[in-house]
């Protein structure tokens, strides 16, 4: 039963984007454990376009090995399973709205910007604190706000109302958007999350990476993206919608207790790895 307030945009987006069949059967060969290297790799070489992609994102600087790859068997081997996912995913999810909607360019790259830098620094705070599912934080920080770019697709001049009032009063996007849509970038994030039926702990980092507190079952992973979505405002890596802080949670900041040389150190590590991929993810996604 979908929500009385959600209705406008189920009304307004008659065919929510879906990922390609490619990707989704990617997905599910990596959650197979009978799946072998092989297995991954025919299906992969059997897209041009991916097999491209792929073996040019492995020989950036953001891996540095010391020898060229040259076969997606040897990027499955060296990166693993979940990496190799998380890589294709990340270029189809660019694609899938940059290559139909062109409207808003501009905007729609920053919000990129930013989703990457998050789902970077969500790795990158993930590996300090030691959590063994950093590729799924990875996932996890790069379509935290996937909703604002189907509010950006679907709701251009609403949206754009909602970024308007940021500007003239103190609010962040979501309070914004609340106040203009009558809904916010968390709850259709949501919608389309369990449209393209992700794991339903994804689903609730995307509904609840404002309020960390509230997402009990997963708390570590959600407050990892809230901190990483902060890191990316502070560092300026892309744009969130509004040139406002959101609200640090103080049961986050009370979980972490983050020194200051280890905030600096993860800032810096964070913006290196931006900078390192950004331009390969621009040559590789965008069109």
């Amino acid at each position: 039963m979908v929500p009385q307030h959600l209705k406008k945009i189920i009304q307004r987006i008659h065919d929510l984007p879906t990922l390609p069949r490619t990707i989704l059967k990617i997905s599910e060969l990596v959650n197979n454990p009978k799946t072998s290297a092989r297995d991954l790799a025919k299906v992969i070489t059997d897209d041009q376009v991916l097999t491209a992609r792929l073996l040019k994102l492995v020989n950036s600087s953001f891996y540095g090995f010391p020898q060229k790859i040259s076969t997606v068997t040897a990027a499955i081997v060296l990166l693993g399973f979940d990496a190799i996912r998380n890589l294709l995913l990340t270029t189809s999810v660019f694609d899938l709205f940059s290559s139909k909607y062109r409207e808003n360019k501009q905007l729609q790259e920053s919000f990129w910007d930013h989703s990457l830098g998050c789902a970077i620094g969500a790795k990158v705070i993930g590996g300090f604190l030691r959590n063994e599912q950093i590729e799924e934080l990875f996932v996890a920080g790069l379509l935290h706000d996937i909703g604002k770019i189907v509010e950006l697709m679907f709701m251009p001049q609403e949206f754009q109302n909602a970024i308007e009032k940021t500007r003239t009063e103190p609010l962040v996007i979501y309070q914004a958007e609340e106040q203009v849509l009558g809904f916010t970038h968390t709850e259709v994030g949501q919608l389309l999350a369990e449209k393209w039926n992700l794991p339903p702990k994804l689903i609730t980092i995307i509904a609840e990476h404002h309020h960390p507190d509230q997402n009990g079952r997963y708390f570590q992973e959600t407050a990892i993206i809230h901190i990483a979505d902060i890191f990316c405002r502070a560092l300026g890596l892309g744009s969130g919608g509004d040139e406002r802080m959101p609200p640090l949670d103080a049961d986050v900041w009370a979980q972490f207790q983050f020194s200051s040389q280890v905030i600096d150190h993860l800032l810096q590590e964070i913006d290196n790895a931006f900078h390192d991929i950004s331009w390969v993810m621009n040559a590789t996604s965008r069109k």
